[in-house]
């Protein structure tokens, strides 16, 4: 019987996916979903290779894309605003002194000059508070922020002592933390996709696929390529997370370079950003390194009163204008939770489209076959999802032997802290 309604749903998905349009997708996009296209980014960061990428015509593509890679250029416009500031960008690193540009070269501190500098040089940008601000460093730019008179005239008056450097930043997760730190595909949530789509010396991305409203990660920054230049650490952050010192130890602080950092998947948005910049001896603050959570609008969550109710698996979205294959694969199904009188989730029941029926998982993912006259599963497999390489679409299947719990000891998740 499940082996059936397992292929009525893989049945119903690939339908789904068949008659579904994939927008077509610009470069900048691409590469902050694309493993490959970023490493290729983060590869020419340092290599001295100044490229721009388009980010389409959509101004909302800046707050929607799924991981904001800040060592690649991506602007908005026309089809042709890229090889315009394409060429700004290399008239402006033409502009720097020739003997200091041999050093920025040499170092691999071209492309990271010209990140502080059109960022520094954006409308509106006046002071440190005003660069240091979350919203001064957007996903994508937009072809006006690329002034080519201020850009090429700032270029020309730094010097070696004028400079700031970028940032580095490390992603640590802490096993059996709560809030939940590190996830697994087929374990911790209902996917086969990694919740990390890379980690790199200047970024990171992340997409929250587990249940648990809160998430908690670790960051560490240093300066590149000198480690020990900074002075100082500042972080800043969008909405929906929280920015602490790492605990039990009076070194590691935010200052320092050390930041324990709590998402809050229901307040984030459809992507949360933690910013780190370093400043420097002369006072400058550098081009900042940046970890992207992204919210799949895919995965519609519903909370009531701060605790987890449901979360339905959506087609389309009017946040995703864009193709996120890389990240997400196709399905649609609706899984509504079951809370303790704590607040905690006991078990879940998955319903899809067409389906008559509802099957029934444990807190922690696991194909109910017997429950308890209260609704606590007492008999389990496990579930292992799986895409399918002709369709594209996720699905899923029982594995393993059954698992017998005594009543009362089945597992439990939290729907929120």
């Amino acid at each position: 019987m499940f082996s059936l309604r397992c292929n009525l749903l893989l049945f119903a998905v690939v339908s789904l996916s068949a008659f579904a349009s994939p927008a077509k997708t610009v470069d900048a996009w691409r590469t902050t979903i694309d493993k490959s296209a970023v490493e290729r980014a983060h590869i020419a960061y340092t290599s001295n290779v100044v490229r721009c990428e388009w980010a389409g015509e959509d101004p909302r593509v800046a707050s929607l894309m799924p991981a904001n890679v800040a060592f690649n250029f991506a602007v908005i416009g026309d089809s042709n605003s890229a090889s315009r500031v394409t060429k700004t960008l290399e008239e402006t690193a033409a502009a720097i002194d020739p003997e200091l540009r041999k050093t920025l070269e040499r170092l691999g501190l071209l492309n990271p000059t010209l990140q502080w500098l059109v960022r520094s040089c954006r409308p509106g940008i006046t002071n440190a508070v005003t660069y240091l601000n979350a919203p001064a460093h957007p996903a994508a730019f937009r072809e006006q922020d690329f002034d080519a008179a201020k850009l090429k005239a700032t270029a020309r008056s730094i010097t070696g002592k004028g400079l700031a450097l970028p940032v580095c930043v490390k992603v640590e997760y802490l096993e059996g933390s709560i809030p939940l730190s590190n996830a697994e595909p087929s374990i911790d949530y209902p996917d086969a996709m990694p919740e990390e789509t890379f980690a790199l010396s200047f970024g990171a991305g992340i997409v929250l696929r587990a249940p648990e409203r809160m998430r908690k990660f670790r960051l560490s920054a240093s300066t590149y390529p000198f480690p020990g230049k900074a002075v100082k650490y500042v972080w800043r952050t969008t909405r929906g997370v929280a920015i602490r010192p790492w605990p039990m130890t009076l070194a590691e602080v935010p200052d320092r370079g050390f930041a324990e950092v709590t998402v809050d998947a229901a307040s984030c948005g459809t992507r949360a950003d933690i910013f780190v910049f370093a400043q420097m001896a002369n006072g400058l603050y550098g081009p900042p390194a940046i970890v992207s959570v992204y919210n799949p609008p895919l995965a519609k969550r519903t909370y009531a009163k701060g605790k987890l109710q449901s979360i339905s698996y959506l087609k389309e979205s009017k946040n995703v204008p864009y193709d996120i294959g890389p990240i997400w694969a196709p399905r649609e199904w609706r899984d509504d939770f079951v809370l303790s009188g704590k607040g905690r989730i006991v078990s879940f029941t998955r319903t899809t489209p067409g389906s008559f029926t509802e099957e029934p998982f444990s807190a922690i993912g696991e194909l109910v076959l017997s429950m308890s006259s209260s609704g606590i599963p007492l008999v389990t497999r496990k579930v292992e999802y799986f895409i399918s390489p002709e369709t594209g679409a996720l699905g899923y299947r029982p594995i393993g032997e059954e698992k017998k719990y005594r009543l009362g000891e089945s597992p439990f998740r939290r729907s929120g802290e």
